[in-house]
């Protein structure tokens, strides 16, 4: 297995273990948006395998790297260093802007066949699309910031 690989694979496993730790935590399950939060490992599992998929054009696989690239770096919107798992609310956002505007070049299949989650890869796409709109809304980014900047 290659480094790169392995280093993505680490990431998924710390992500999933971190996410399932933080929303079995009394903060993890009140939080707003824990429903959402839940999906993060298996959006990034879905981004790698896309980005790795002979299927996907050149052009859609260098949208995907740049939401794997988000994901990773640990300077963002939301830091997830400072605040804990609730700041890969932005990771989701920019993910599934992302995987929404390349969807339409893919074939349902490529999706189906990388989904790792229990639920429908499209649906979950489609849900996460309703809230990057919602979070992106005016006004509604700058208050979201605010309350994890407090």
């Amino acid at each position: 297995m290659n480094e790169t690989k392995k280093e993505q694979e680490n990431f998924y496993f710390t992500l999933r273990h971190k996410m399932d730790q933080f929303l079995q935590s009394k903060t993890g399950r009140n939080h707003k948006y824990a429903k959402y939060l839940l999906f993060a490992p298996d959006i990034f599992y879905l981004l790698i395998q896309v980005v790795r998929d002979p299927r996907v054009s050149g052009k859609d696989k260098a949208m995907v790297a740049g939401a794997i690239s988000y994901f990773i770096l640990p300077v963002d919107l939301i830091p997830e260093g400072l605040i804990g798992p609730g700041g890969f609310i932005d990771d989701l956002v920019v993910a599934s802007f992302v995987l929404q505007t390349i969807v339409n070049n893919l074939s349902p299949d490529i999706i189906r066949d990388h989904w790792a989650g229990d639920e429908d890869g499209l649906a979950i796409i489609n849900r996460l699309s309703a809230l990057s709109d919602k979070v992106l809304k005016k006004g509604t980014l700058p208050g979201l910031l605010k309350k994890f900047q407090k």
